[in-house]
């Protein structure tokens, strides 16, 4: 049985933290011929007009590659520098991110809670919730909460005008009761 020399928990030799210089110079090397490729493919689509997207610059780098294996998409989103090559010379990249930035301004809500239907669809209203951001959420649950006091506040009010009324109502039920024993009758006779 031989020793195997790759590190490993089993493999106690060979200590996980051992330094590979070659290892490291290869990934160096690799790096740079993504970025390499990323810009000669960014320039050649330049040079012919073309939207530099992820997808074009890998169909490009497969033709301008020596070795014909070109770049993947990941390729180049892992690689910081050849990314941010990517994105100051696509047109597309920079249109998405004023999209979203438009988006995101325009998608306000009113923070102040509209009619509400005690029948309505509540997955619906889950999903449009969803859509809406935190910090409008905050504000809407804020107001709502808000106008819940104060709509507390109203019916407490209002019950106890309404326990008032019913007192004075009852005390005069009670003062026509007691004047209507001490009028004197009046008797009628009825004739035969």
């Amino acid at each position: 049985m031989s020793n195997s020399t790759h590190p490993s928990i089993s493999n106690p030799l060979v200590s996980p933290k051992q330094e590979r210089p070659w290892l490291k110079q290869y990934h160096q090397a690799r790096q740079q011929r993504t970025v390499d490729l990323v810009k000669a493919a960014v320039d050649q689509l330049l040079k012919d007009g073309q939207t530099v997207t992820l997808e074009a610059i890998c169909t490009r780098s497969r033709e301008v590659d020596a070795e014909g294996k070109g770049i993947k998409k990941a390729g180049i989103i892992g690689n910081a520098e050849a990314h941010a090559y990517y994105r100051k010379h696509s047109t597309t990249y920079q249109r998405g991110l004023g999209y979203q930035r438009r988006k995101g301004r325009t998608k306000r809500v009113s923070t102040i809670p509209s009619r509400i239907d005690p029948d309505r669809d509540r997955d619906r209203a889950r999903q449009r919730y969803l859509l809406q951001s935190k910090r409008d959420l905050v504000e809407r649950l804020l107001t709502a909460e808000q106008e819940l006091g104060t709509c507390q506040q109203q019916l407490a009010q209002l019950q106890f005008e309404m326990l008032d009324l019913q007192q004075q109502g009852e005390e005069a039920g009670q003062q026509a009761q007691s004047k209507g024993q001490n009028r004197p009758r009046k008797k009628h006779l009825d004739k035969l």
